[in-house]
């Protein structure tokens, strides 16, 4: 090839390869950003569900940890004195506990959609802790219930050892509540700095993003 006719393509191959690079750096960087952008939506809208159920389940165990102190208070007063004389009278008093109902959709959500994922891990760990602990107080509600209230427990014979049992019961239900509402308030904190955050991380992209829109 002359070298007249390499001095004029060479230039302009060089520019056009230069071009294409850029715009292929450009378009990454602009895939990357919106994803980005699309994770701190994600995180953001998760940390708001996660907050909204979390205060709901706390709102659930406040309201029921009085009765259930005050149940467990007068069982003890009534096993020691030797005031509860049939199974009836005892079963009557064992159900009126009700387990409270605790949610776990943002949890659940979380972990199939893989919003945990891009979260930081003492978030996730302290989420995790909280759920974990809310998931073995309603397995520990149940199962407790169902076995003071079984059948082959209830009789007069047993009763002493009933009462003794579902006390126990108490002990440990009051105690996880008390449990919880620390686990809640902790995770509380925990989230609202996540969500400051993200928050914040989002506000310093959208400057950015009208800042380099003016300048242009």
């Amino acid at each position: 090839m002359p070298a007249k006719a390499t001095a004029v393509w060479l230039p302009r191959v060089l520019v056009e390869s230069t071009l294409i690079v850029l715009s292929i750096l450009v378009a990454l960087g602009l895939d990357e950003w919106r994803e980005d952008r699309q994770d701190e939506e994600t995180v953001q809208l998760a940390l708001s569900n996660f907050a909204s159920e979390l205060r709901q389940n706390q709102a659930r165990v406040d309201d029921a940890a009085p009765f259930n102190r005050g149940l467990r208070s007068v069982m003890r007063n009534r096993y020691e004195n030797g005031d509860i004389e049939s199974v009836d009278e005892f079963v009557n008093m064992v159900e009126s506990y009700a387990p409270v109902v605790l949610q776990s959709t943002a949890w659940e959500t979380a972990l199939a959609t893989g919003s945990l994922a891009k979260m930081e891990y003492t978030l996730v760990s302290a989420l995790s802790l909280t759920y974990s602990l809310q998931n073995r107080y309603q397995l520990i509600s149940r199962l407790g219930m169902a076995e003071l209230t079984s059948p082959q427990n209830l009789s007069e014979e047993k009763l002493n050892l009933a009462v003794y049992n579902s006390i126990r019961y108490l002990d440990n239900i009051t105690r996880m509540e008390e449990e919880l509402g620390v686990i809640y308030d902790e995770a509380f904190l925990v989230i609202q700095t996540a969500m400051t955050t993200t928050a914040g991380e989002q506000s310093r992209r959208n400057y950015m993003e009208a800042r380099d829109t003016t300048q242009q």
